[in-house]
């Protein structure tokens, strides 16, 4: 068996077994692991104590997600500096229109 938090390897009658209300079955290999998943809600992937146990997903690599929110990012960013620039020129514009 395998922990389902870190993905340590269990030996033969260590761990614990923790059984939900719907019936589904999680496997931790020590108390830390059960805590830091069930009592304060940390996902595996952001730890680095037990992110290289992690089955699934490779740690190096970016999620679709995760690019696609920060292209997002960029592009708001960049519409925002160039409202900015418009408008510091229309202000300009009226400035000089003002003086004449």
């Amino acid at each position: 068996m395998k922990c389902s938090f870190c993905g340590k390897e269990i030996k033969r009658g260590h761990g614990i077994l923790y059984v939900k209300k719907d019936g589904s079955l999680i496997y931790f290999d020590d108390g830390k692991c059960q805590i830091n998943m069930l009592e304060l809600g940390r996902k595996a992937a952001k730890l680095k104590w037990a992110r290289a146990g992690v089955i699934g997903k490779p740690t190096s690599q970016k999620s679709d997600k995760s690019v696609a929110k920060a292209a997002a990012k960029a592009m708001k960013a960049e519409a925002r500096a160039t409202a900015k620039t418009q408008k510091a020129e229309a202000k300009s514009a009226v400035q000089t229109a003002e003086k004449k």
